[in-house]
C-alpha cells in the first residue's frame, strides 16, 4: 500500500482577479486529502471510496479497460473523477495499467462541503499518482486559475499568478505577527467556487492598472507588520473589488456590527470569509456563535508550513 496527500487551500487576495493577471496570495491548509492505493484482487474492476471520517460519501466501480460506470452512489462525482483518469492517461498512457493493479481509497480531512478543495486536492493526488505536473492536469479538466492546485503541493503560502495563460507561484513568509488575531470562518455556504469565478470574471474588464493595484495589495498584505494595517488592506480590497463586481461587501450583509474586519475568500458569497479582530478571542466567538457562524478556525490552527514558519 501507498499514500499520497495533498493540501486545501484558502485564497486570500486578488479573488478574480487572478483570472486576469493579478498576483493572488494563497495559503496551503493543514488539512487536506489522502489516496491510497491498495493491491487489487479483482483485475475486471477498477474500485474507488471516499470517505470522510467514518463516513463513506461517494464510491464507484470501473471497468478498467473502458472507464464504464459499473456501480456508483453518485453519477455526476464519478463522471468528473472519470475525466480526471482519463486526463491522466491522456498525459501518461502507461496509467491505464494502474487502474488494472490497484483499489484506490481516500480520506478526506475536512468536509466535502466546506470548500477547502476536494477538488483540487484530488486533481494534485491524481497527478503524484500518474507522475504528471498537477497543472498541467488542472488545465485538461477545468477553467480555474490552478492556485487551489498549487496550494495543494505547497509547503507554506504562496504568491500566483498567469502569465500569457501560463501558471506561476512562488513561495513566502507569510506569517505575520498578528496571526493571533486572525480568523477564518465559514458562512455556511458551499459555492461551485470554480465555476462562480469564471462566470465572474468573465463579466469584468479590469484595465492594466486595476490588475497591478491588486498586484500592490497583495505584496502589502504580505509585508504588512502591524493588524491596523492588515485591516486597512482588507477593507481597500473590498472596497475596490465591490466595485468592480458591482456587488455587496460581505460586511454590509453579514456582519455590520463585527468588532473587527472582515474579507471575503474566494467566491464571494459562499465558504469562507477571513476576520482580522484586535477584540477578546472569547467574546469574537461568542459573537460569531450567536450568528450561527459555528465554524470557525484561528489562523494558526489552520495554515500549512513544512517545519516551523519565520
Amino acid at each position: 500500500m501507498k499514500a499520497f496527500r495533498a493540501h486545501g487551500k484558502l485564497l486570500i487576495s486578488a479573488e478574480y482577479m487572478v483570472l486576469h493577471g493579478s498576483k493572488a496570495l494563497a495559503v496551503p491548509l493543514q488539512a487536506g486529502q489522502i489516496l491510497r492505493r491498495i493491491r487489487s484482487e479483482n483485475r475486471s474492476t477498477f474500485s474507488w471510496e471516499a470517505t470522510y471520517g467514518t463516513d463513506v460519501w461517494f464510491s464507484v466501480s470501473y471497468d478498467p479497460s473502458s472507464l464504464a460506470i459499473l456501480k456508483t452512489s453518485d453519477q455526476s462525482k464519478a463522471e468528473n473523477l472519470r475525466t480526471l483518469i482519463r486526463a491522466c492517461i491522456e498525459l501518461a498512457p502507461s496509467f491505464q495499467q494502474e487502474l488494472f493493479t490497484w483499489v484506490v481509497e481516500t480520506d478526506l480531512e475536512f468536509s466535502p462541503h466546506s470548500g477547502f478543495g476536494s477538488s483540487s486536492t484530488l486533481t494534485a493526488l491524481l497527478a503524484e499518482w500518474a507522475e504528471v505536473n498537477p497543472l498541467d492536469l488542472h488545465y485538461l479538466t477545468s477553467e480555474g486559475s490552478g492556485y487551489d492546485v498549487a496550494c495543494a503541493v505547497a509547503e507554506q503560502p504562496i504568491i500566483y499568478w498567469l502569465r500569457n495563460g501560463d501558471p506561476h507561484y512562488q513561495h513566502v513568509k507569510f506569517n505575520p505577527p498578528f496571526a493571533d488575531q486572525l480568523y477564518f470562518v465559514w458562512l455556511g455556504t458551499k459555492q461551485n467556487t470554480r465555476a462562480h469565478l469564471v462566470q465572474m470574471a468573465e463579466q469584468l474588464d479590469p484595465g492594466y492598472d486595476e490588475i497591478l493595484h491588486f498586484n500592490k495589495l497583495s505584496k502589502r498584505m504580505i509585508d504588512a507588520k502591524e493588524l491596523n494595517e492588515f485591516q486597512q488592506l482588507m477593507e481597500e480590497h473590498e472596497d475596490r473589488l465591490s466595485a468592480l463586481l458591482n456587488l455587496e461587501k460581505v460586511s454590509a450583509s453579514r456582519f455590520p456590527d463585527l468588532p473587527g474586519v472582515v474579507k471575503s475568500l474566494g467566491a464571494w458569497g459562499g465558504d469562507f470569509v477571513l476576520i482580522a479582530s484586535d477584540t477578546d478571542p472569547d467574546l469574537l466567538l461568542t459573537y460569531l456563535n450567536e450568528k450561527g457562524y459555528t465554524t470557525h478556525f484561528r489562523y494558526k490552527d489552520l495554515v500549512y508550513y513544512a517545519g516551523t514558519p519565520e
